[in-house]
């Protein structure tokens, strides 16, 4: 990312294009400098802040009763989205410290101490990894589509509802998980400002897995517009993330820790998602050695080697179990091993944004393309799955069929009523965000608070101020945008429980 520029000094203890990527300054810039850290025996560094910010979190925290591949499982053995989150943070962490051990790559790019390019990578990575998730809606990726839907109808039948909006309409109708977690992390952990988590630019960056706010086109040759990756309303923060960045087409450059990121996340998913299935006895060794004979004809020889211990299939008990985790814990290295070799292989390609391809999907072992396939076959297409999915289908639609009758109802009483159930940091949030964006006021930091642009005034209680917005007076946009943000903050069971409130089903 050669244009992700930093402040260096003459002396830089690395490459600069290498030093470039730790950028530790904020959206909002903290009255906590390093000096007050010391006296305060905090030896943490900005990026370590950012780790403790993420896992203190109450977005972090709702992730534990989010879908991962089963919904709404009584089963404790089953993966939430909290779980898959800690096994990649640690999936992070080894892919941080094998690049930075190699000898090749910090001879190259002058590293004299390898913990000097270790443990900012290693903590901005970790957090990441913790929050890759942090937006996903109740029932994980079919939620997504469920809200997306729901839009697509809902704007035929109410062309003119965004009025000056309209072009905003990609918010709705190409809703994704990751543009919502970076609306999460930057505004919805809202206190008393619109800066959310206020994480480092480096941590933002490398969480913007599609870093632009155009029309999702998964067919570009551009891997950053596979998807609508950041909110319209939030353009002016991706902006001023990517600051001086490169663009290509639409999208800026992905920072070069998002393909880290992004490994991480396929390796647990492909690996763990199996590990669930197999527990639940959906599959068998021999199935997964069969499948894999028929779908690799010539594999590398390292691939074939990973799956040859699986040849006799399973022995039953015990050793059956014992057979897959040692399956599974190959699986692991192997895609670890090959992320790295590719990273570091393709390493000035991805820092020139030249770089289209996903880190271990670019492989002649074929290993990870046809576990993904596996997994869609004997995981997600299971009826124990389909059928719960249904029933999330069921629960947002209904819960945004409601909430927008309410919120966009003509009738006051009727917002009272939908107004009263949201949350309130939801509420205030996009109340300040609409403020904001309609330049009636602004963030000042040398008063460090906002101010009235209209007689330049300190606003002392942000709280007061927002709620004393009633809510008819904010454009629709805005309306939809609540809705969306407080439908899609809840966990599987909440959403379950508020949605049978709501429709009379339960008192």
């Amino acid at each position: 990312m050669r244009n992700f520029i930093a402040k260096v000094d003459e002396n830089s203890y690395m490459d600069r294009r290498l030093e470039s990527l730790f950028i530790d300054s904020r959206l909002r810039e903290t009255s906590i400098s390093s000096s007050e850290r010391a006296r305060n025996n905090d030896a943490r560094d900005a990026f370590e802040s950012d780790l403790g910010r993420a896992l203190f979190s109450s977005a972090a925290r709702r992730l534990h009763d989010k879908t991962q591949v089963i919904p709404l499982t009584s089963d404790d053995n089953i993966h939430s989205r909290l779980t898959h989150s800690m096994e990649v943070m640690n999936i992070g962490a080894s892919l941080a410290k094998d690049i930075c051990l190699n000898k090749e790559f910090r001879e190259r790019y002058a590293i004299d101490n390898v913990y000097d390019a270790y443990e900012p990578m290693r903590a901005i990575l970790q957090t990441v990894c913790l929050v890759h998730d942090i937006g996903n809606p109740p029932f994980g990726h079919f939620g997504e589509l469920a809200i997306s839907e729901y839009f697509k109808k809902f704007f035929k039948s109410h062309p003119d509802v965004l009025g000056g909006y309209t072009h905003w309409s990609n918010d709705f109708t190409q809703y994704d998980g990751n543009a919502q977690g970076f609306r999460v992390i930057t505004k919805l952990q809202f206190i008393d400002d619109l800066f959310g988590l206020n994480l480092t630019r480096s941590c933002l960056a490398s969480y913007l897995k599609y870093p632009n706010t155009g029309t999702a086109d998964k067919h570009n040759p551009c891997i950053s517009m596979h998807k609508h990756g950041v909110f319209c309303a939030d353009r002016a923060y991706l902006d001023k993330v990517m600051n001086g960045c490169d663009k290509s087409g639409e999208a800026y450059r992905r920072h070069p820790f998002v393909f880290l990121v992004e490994a991480a996340d396929s390796i647990c998913y492909l690996s763990m998602d199996m590990e669930d299935a197999y527990n639940k006895r959906w599959f068998n060794l021999a199935t997964l050695y069969r499948e894999w004979q028929e779908f690799s004809v010539h594999p590398t020889a390292e691939a074939a080697e990973l799956f040859s211990t699986l040849e006799n299939g399973d022995t039953g008990g015990s050793s059956g179990r014992k057979g897959f985790i040692k399956f599974r814990v190959n699986v692991i290295k192997y895609l670890v091993a090959l992320a790295v070799r590719n990273y570091l292989a393709n390493f000035e390609s991805i820092l020139e944004g030249n770089y289209n391809k996903e880190l271990i999907f670019d492989d002649e072992g074929v290993v990870a393309a046809f576990l993904q396939k596996f997994c869609i076959a004997h995981i997600y297409r299971q009826k124990e799955i389909q059928s719960v999915e249904l029933t999330g289908w069921s629960v947002i639609n209904g819960l945004l069929d409601i909430y927008t009758k309410l919120l966009l109802s003509s009738e006051p009483v009727y917002m009272r009523h939908g107004e009263a159930m949201i949350s309130l940091s939801v509420l205030r949030a996009n109340k300040m965000d609409y403020l904001v964006q309609e330049g009636r006021i602004e963030w000042s930091p040398e008063e460090r608070c906002y101010v009235n642009l209209s007689d330049n005034t300190r606003i002392e209680d942000v709280d007061a101020l927002c709620d004393a917005l009633p809510i008819e007076q904010l454009p629709h946009y805005y309306r939809l945008r609540i809705i969306v943000d407080f439908v899609s903050s809840m966990t599987d069971k909440f959403a379950v429980s508020h949605y049978q409130k709501l429709s009379g089903q339960r008192i």
